[in-house]
């Protein structure tokens, strides 16, 4: 790569311009003090302090002071020259930095310059640079492409895919749109928007057949989808796919009654509207009412989901819900939620529904009662009863 060269060719050029753009004056006569002041030349020689100013910044390597210097000279001047000193800062700083961006810049300003002036004496240089960092600017911006598709996750990630649908680069967002479905626990209405935009990414490129899937998969999960500002072949392949889709994804849940003590209680629940087999796994989510974190057990469709014995003690109540979920994790279609339950009531055997007698509806309690009752009548009976004047009195002992 050749040595490049400053601006101090192109200030000594634009020197010999802002003099020689000077007006001559009118009718030959001498100048007075009462001349008016000519607004152009106010405007020239800001342009010409402003353009100093700028060649003093980027000679001291302070690019950003440069560039505003300059681009305050070029819209005083509209001198195109100064075209060429904006692409030297903005090349400054991108050898700096590697910011495609940056070199972008640089590579514009240069452009300008070869297009506006092709008779500049910087226009050889102009198109130098541009040769030497044209493919350096091109391998940046496609790093840095690939950073942010990599990077971009969720609704940032549908966001991004939409601007580059906009601007025509249907490679670039189908590439985002195909990560951002292979996403886990994304929600039914993010996934709804990006297989409609992936639908229309299929139009774009003319692949009608592929189109026509992706809109089927949208319309399951949002059956009243439409296309803004729809164009070329999308309508016809959305209209294909509501031929074959009806009524939406959903989970229809038969009610499971009460469950039986200490028994698995199975929970039925059907998919339907599933012409695509988006559902890959059904998730069961349960717990004691109201007593936490929820367990959760998932099973391949058509598998039917139970709650499992140990926790249907009698009486006890269970909060549950279920889940259809994709092959990433993504949740389809539910049927309560973790926030909102069902509530599964177990059963009471007919013995323990009976209040616990009380000690004093015990049989022992009476029997003591009874002997209690007993021992008094018979002491009662002793004090009485009258003397007998027979009766033997042993020596020695009183009689009580």
């Amino acid at each position: 790569m050749r040595t490049t060269r400053t601006t101090t060719g192109a200030a000594a050029a634009l020197a010999v311009l802002f003099t020689s753009a000077a007006p001559a004056l009118v009718g030959g006569g001498r100048a007075t003090a009462a001349t008016a002041v000519d607004p152009a030349a106010v405007r020239r020689d800001e342009a010409k302090a402003a353009f100093a100013r700028g060649n003093t910044a980027y000679n001291l390597g302070k690019y950003a002071d440069a560039i505003a210097e300059f681009e305050r000279a070029y819209a005083l001047s509209r001198l195109p020259e100064i075209l060429f000193n904006l692409g030297q800062c903005y090349r400054k700083q991108w050898e700096a930095d590697r910011r495609s961006e940056l070199g972008r810049r640089a590579l514009h300003y240069y452009e300008a310059l070869v297009r506006e002036a092709p008779d500049a004496k910087v226009r050889p240089d102009a198109e130098q640079f541009i040769t030497e960092i044209g493919p350096a600017v091109a391998a940046a911006e496609a790093r840095e492409r690939q950073r942010t598709i990599a990077s971009a996750k969720g609704n940032e990630a549908l966001k991004l895919a939409q601007s580059m649908f906009a601007a025509g680069h249907f490679n670039d967002a189908a590439g985002v749109l195909d990560r951002l479905l292979r996403e886990p626990d994304s929600t039914r209405e993010l996934l709804a928007e990006a297989y409609l935009l992936r639908g229309r990414v299929a139009a774009a490129v003319s692949d009608p057949l592929a189109a026509e899937a992706q809109f089927r998969r949208a319309l399951e999960l949002r059956p009243a989808l439409e296309i803004p500002e729809p164009r070329g072949q999308e309508v016809a392949a959305l209209d294909a796919a509501r031929k074959t889709t009806g009524g939406g994804l959903r989970l229809v849940q038969t009610p499971p009654g009460e469950a039986v003590p200490n028994q698995i209680a199975r929970i039925d629940v059907r998919i339907e509207g599933d012409s695509e087999k988006l559902v890959a796994e059904l998730e069961l989510g349960y717990r004691a009412a109201d007593t936490g974190a929820f367990l959760t057990t998932r099973a391949k469709p058509p598998v039917t989901l139970a709650v499992p014995g140990p926790i249907l003690s009698p009486g006890a109540r269970v909060d549950y819900y279920v889940r259809a979920l994709d092959e990433h994790g993504s949740v389809l279609a539910d049927s309560g939620t973790p926030t909102l339950p069902f509530r599964l009531q177990v059963a009471t055997p007919i013995d323990l529904r009976r209040e616990p007698a009380h000690f004093y509806q015990k049989w022992w309690f009476w029997t003591l009662v009874g002997a209690a009752a007993a021992g008094a009548g018979a002491i009662t009976y002793i004090e009485t009863r009258p003397k007998d004047s027979n009766e033997l009195v042993i020596p020695g002992m009183t009689a009580q």
